[in-house]
């Protein structure tokens, strides 16, 4: 059972190594359907708005907090540290699970209808982005299983062997050959239950995970993000419950999605593969990042749209 996500915790702080890839992910899909587009770098797909991270009071106008929201430094240089692998990192200072917000009525919906949606939420984000047998097997019926049953079958139609790099919305897949550190990924972001155009249910959520991968040679690295990789979402996600429809319209349907991902294998990460940054080809030298590395770990940036590799 992977840790609980939005439920924070502390832990230590660190780095960035060299000019660490990253890939952006972007999609618009249509409620109770799913479309994929491809982006210049990669793709996923879904419905709606961006996100803004939370600050300040919990309520149905506020995104409510799921980690920490302060954006510590990276260190330029750091000794990467296995036992302590997310030390001088932003997300050293994130929590290891996703905590949901107090629920008030939204709109139609009552306090008891939100706090159920968003609970069934924050168990899919668990399910697809930090439950090792679906990270590490890539096995999406874990995933599957958290959606209204319509919904799960319009997904299921993108599983398919050769078309991983269309579903990295739908869950993180551990390349092979690799593997996390065992230590619980670390959560940042926000979860807002609001009421869209149509009157439908919404759990806005934005969050960033970051995974810290094993490695045989840590002393040969430049720093920690030679092995932090950190996945960034703004996600909607849409929740049904009503009597006026059968039993498999009941439940959570994709909503718009959009996002990136950070200091990965490029290589890999085009073939919708996660796998850290120390396995990229050496390179001579390379252009300059447009951003500081914090800016990937902080869930108020907005989530980028031009190519990192």
């Amino acid at each position: 059972m992977p840790p609980d996500p939005f439920d924070p915790r502390s832990a230590d702080r660190l780095p960035h190594t060299q000019r660490p890839r990253w890939r952006e992910v972007l999609g618009s899909p249509r409620f109770r359907s799913i479309a994929v587009l491809i982006g210049m770098p990669v793709v996923f797909v879904v419905v709606a708005a961006i996100l803004v991270p939370a600050v300040g009071s919990r309520s149905a106008d506020s995104p409510a907090e799921v980690g920490a929201s302060v954006t510590p430094p990276l260190r330029e240089r750091a000794r990467v540290d296995l036992s302590r692998p997310f030390a001088d990192t932003p997300a050293a200072k994130w929590g290891e699970g996703i905590m949901v917000p107090p629920a008030v009525p939204v709109g139609r919906y009552s306090a008891g209808e939100v706090a159920t949606a968003m609970t069934a939420v924050r168990q899919l984000i668990i399910t697809a982005r930090l439950d090792r047998h679906v990270l590490e097997t890539h096995d999406v019926e874990p995933v599957l299983a958290q959606l209204a049953p319509h919904q799960a079958a319009e997904v299921r139609k993108w599983v398919r062997p050769g078309n991983e790099a269309e579903t990295t919305w739908i869950n993180v897949k551990i390349a092979p050959g690799f593997r996390l550190l065992p230590v619980p990924p670390r959560v940042a972001g926000s979860m807002t239950p609001i009421v869209n155009p149509e009157g439908e249910l919404v759990i806005r959520t934005n969050y960033l995970v970051a995974y810290a991968f094993h490695t045989d040679r840590p002393e040969e690295l430049d720093g920690p993000l030679d092995i932090i990789t950190v996945d960034r979402w703004e996600a909607d996600y849409i929740w049904v419950s009503d009597a006026r429809y059968d039993a498999g319209s009941q439940g959570i349907y994709y909503g718009e999605m959009r996002g990136h991902t950070y200091s990965v294998n490029c290589a890999l990460h085009d073939k919708g593969l996660l796998a850290p940054n120390y396995s990229n080809p050496p390179v001579a030298f390379g252009e300059p990042a447009a951003r500081d590395p914090e800016y990937y770990f902080d869930p108020a940036a907005p989530v980028i749209a031009e190519r990192g590799c």
